[in-house]
This record gives structure tokens, C-alpha cells and sequence, in this order.
């Protein structure tokens, strides 16, 4: 019985991989096929064409779109982390007044979609004169889940490490770079990975601050040269692909230290 059960879980197992390979799998091949038809499966050799993702380098700008979503992406990685460590830090080994309800209010920002504060965010970034640059696209990227992963992380952290190095005269920074920081580098390293994902993916916001066209990230760019173009479903496929392969990446090279600092911070049931 227990042989039955056991190949039942792996044919379900089976069954939810493919369910969550097949989406990625059609955005591929149909990257390489010119249709307009979004339910047209049909797949050959003979009807292999790279001229979508020709259409798309052979626009001069495309580099500038590339480098401006990876500057977005790595400066908020950076600003992310900063304001996480300092933040999770603060939470978890600093005590005042009010730490708790401070930290129960961040941790309910999780729950607001990014959506419902668009217009809130845009007449603060307008008001600082602040469209179309730089600071616009980076400065609200990072979040409270850093935080959270940051914090839990320093929480399995033993106190006694802290406690002998305020005896020893250390500052709280000091402590935390030098002695908490190291040993919870799992931790950050899924901070970063979640941040950069964010960043690149980030459509909406950057549609809304970007008037100009050198500002623009790469998600926003290849949907304006879709939609420019025609309404060839490979070449909105060439789009997605270009756009999905930079986070994959960098989830596939770094996935065992993320699962890793997934479970160091709590998040893993």
C-alpha cells in the first residue's frame, strides 16, 4: 500500500512540474515561430525564425534599455539590503519604545498592493521633481519583506554574541557588520535575489515615472516595440523571453543559497 501511495505522490509531483514548465515551454518555442495566432501549436523545424529577436536588437536602443533596467535592479539590490539590515537589525536587537507595533506596522505593509498607493507614490516623486530620473525608479523598490527576512534571520543569531561584543565597547553598526552580517549571508542573499527580481520585472511603476524615452526599462521598452510593430504572438514571445532570462539566471546560479536563507529566516513551512 505505502509503494501504491508513493507512486501516486510522484505521478502528482510529475504532474505539477509539468503544469508549471509548460507556460515557460510555449513562451520559447513560440518565440522562434511567426503567428498570429496565440493558439496555433503547431511546430516544426522548417518554421524556425530568429527574425523576431533580430527585430528586437536591431533597434539601437535596446542596450540602453538593458542597462538601464540593470542599473534599477542593482542599485535596488543595494538599497535594499542597506535599509533591510539596518531596519531587521534595529527590530531585533534593539529595544525602545514601540518596537513591536513599529514592526507589526512594516510587516502590514506586506499586505498593501503596490496598486492602491500608485497615485500616492507619484504625487510625492512629482513633487520632488523626480520624473524621468533614476531616483524615481529606485528609491521606492525596497520593501518590508526584506526587512522581515533580515530580521528573522538576526533573531537565530545567539545573543551571547552580541552581548560580549557591546562588553568588549563595540558600536551597534560595527556589530552588525562585522559580527551578524557574515553569518547570515543566506539570508541576504535571498533579500538580494527577491529585490532583483522585483526590480527587473517592475512594469507598472516605471511605465508611470518614464515619459522619456531613454529612461525607459527593458520590460516597458519590449512592450512598446510589441505593440509598435505588429501583433505577432512570437514576437511578444522574443519579448518575454528577454525579459525572463536575466532573473532566471540569477535565481538558477544562486538557488541553493536561497533555499537556504529561505529556511535560515522562518519562511519555510
Amino acid at each position: 500500500m505505502k509503494k501504491v501511495w508513493n507512486g501516486i505522490e510522484v505521478i502528482l509531483l510529475l504532474l505539477i512540474i509539468l503544469i508549471c514548465i509548460l507556460p515557460f515551454a510555449y513562451m520559447f518555442f513560440m518565440s522562434f515561430k511567426s503567428t498570429l495566432n496565440a493558439y496555433d501549436f503547431h511546430f516544426s523545424l522548417s518554421e524556425i525564425t530568429l527574425e523576431h529577436y533580430k527585430t528586437i536588437f536591431s533597434k539601437p536602443e535596446i542596450f540602453r534599455y538593458f542597462m538601464n533596467s540593470l542599473i534599477v535592479s542593482v542599485a535596488g539590490v543595494i538599497l535594499t539590503l542597506i535599509t533591510s539590515c539596518l531596519a531587521g537589525y534595529a527590530f531585533a536587537r534593539l529595544r525602545f519604545k514601540g518596537s513591536q507595533f513599529l514592526f507589526v506596522l512594516v510587516t502590514l505593509t506586506m499586505f498593501v498592493p503596490g496598486e492602491a498607493i500608485l497615485i500616492q507614490m507619484y504625487t510625492v516623486v512629482r513633487g520632488m521633481d523626480m520624473i524621468n530620473t533614476f531616483w524615481a525608479l529606485i528609491l521606492p523598490l525596497p520593501s518590508a519583506l526584506g526587512v522581515f527576512i533580515v530580521r528573522q534571520a538576526i533573531l537565530a543569531v545567539p545573543m551571547e554574541v552580541i552581548e560580549s561584543a557591546r562588553m568588549d565597547g563595540a558600536r551597534e553598526l560595527a556589530i552588525l557588520v562585522k559580527m551578524i552580517l557574515p553569518l547570515i549571508k543566506s539570508a541576504l542573499l535571498t533579500v538580494g535575489i527577491f529585490a532583483f527580481i522585483g526590480a527587473w520585472n517592475s512594469f507598472t511603476w516605471p511605465l508611470i515615472v518614464t515619459t522619456k524615452e531613454e529612461m525607459r526599462t527593458l520590460p516597458v521598452a519590449l512592450t512598446t516595440l510589441k505593440t509598435q510593430y505588429d501583433t505577432d504572438v512570437g514576437l511578444s514571445m522574443a519579448c518575454a523571453v528577454i525579459t525572463f532570462l536575466p532573473p532566471f539566471l540569477v535565481y538558477l546560479f544562486m538557488q541553493s543559497r536561497f533555499e537556504e536563507g529561505i529556511a535560515q529566516s522562518g519562511l519555510k513551512g
